[in-house]
C-alpha cells in the first residue's frame, strides 16, 4: 500500500513586500498619466458607493461642522485623493514611485499602516493644535492611529456625538 502525504508550507511575507510585489506586477512601466486617469475614474465610480452609509454620514457631519479632516489610508493616495478633493480633504496614504514619467513598481513611501500611519500623521499635522481628535478605523492596521485619538471608533462600534 502506498501512503500519500501532503504538506502545507506556510511562508510569512510582510504586507509591504506583498503589496509592493502586487504593485510591481500591475503597474511597473505604466505611464504616470495613464495611472492617474485610472485613479480618477475609479474615484468617481467606486469610492462613494462602497462606503458604509454610517461612515459617510459621520464623514459628512465632520465636513458640515468645518472640522479639519484627514483621510489616512494604506491604499494608494492617488486613488483616494481624487474623491477627497470634492470635500477639500487631505489624504495621507501610500505613494508610488515615479521615474521618467512612469511608475517603477516600487512604493515611494512605506506602506501607510500601523505605526507608519501615526508617523505620517505627525509629519503632516500638529495634533497639539486641536482640542479634540476623532479617529475611525476598521482594520488591525488602524489600531496605533486610534490610540492617539480622544475619540476612537473601531469597526463602527459606536457613532460619536459631534
Amino acid at each position: 500500500m502506498r501512503v500519500m502525504a501532503s504538506a502545507v508550507i506556510s511562508m510569512r511575507f510582510g504586507r509591504s513586500f506583498l503589496k509592493e510585489s502586487f504593485v510591481r506586477f500591475l503597474w511597473a512601466g505604466t505611464p504616470h498619466e495613464v495611472y492617474l486617469d485610472l485613479a480618477r475614474s475609479y474615484a468617481e465610480r467606486e469610492i462613494e458607493r462602497n462606503l458604509l452609509p454610517g461612515a459617510m454620514r459621520v464623514f459628512t457631519r465632520h465636513i458640515e461642522n468645518d472640522d479639519t479632516v484627514y483621510i489616512v489610508t494604506a491604499s494608494m493616495r492617488d486613488w483616494v485623493s481624487f474623491w477627497a478633493e470634492r470635500y477639500k480633504v487631505t489624504v495621507i496614504g501610500t505613494e508610488l514611485e515615479v521615474r521618467d514619467g512612469r511608475l517603477t513598481g516600487r512604493m515611494a513611501t512605506p506602506n501607510c499602516r500601523g505605526a507608519e500611519k501615526v508617523a505620517r500623521i505627525k509629519e503632516v499635522v500638529d495634533l497639539s493644535g486641536y482640542s479634540k481628535i476623532f479617529a475611525y478605523g476598521n482594520s488591525e492596521g488602524d489600531r496605533e492611529m486610534l490610540s492617539i485619538a480622544d475619540e476612537a471608533v473601531y469597526n463602527w462600534d459606536h457613532i460619536p456625538d459631534l
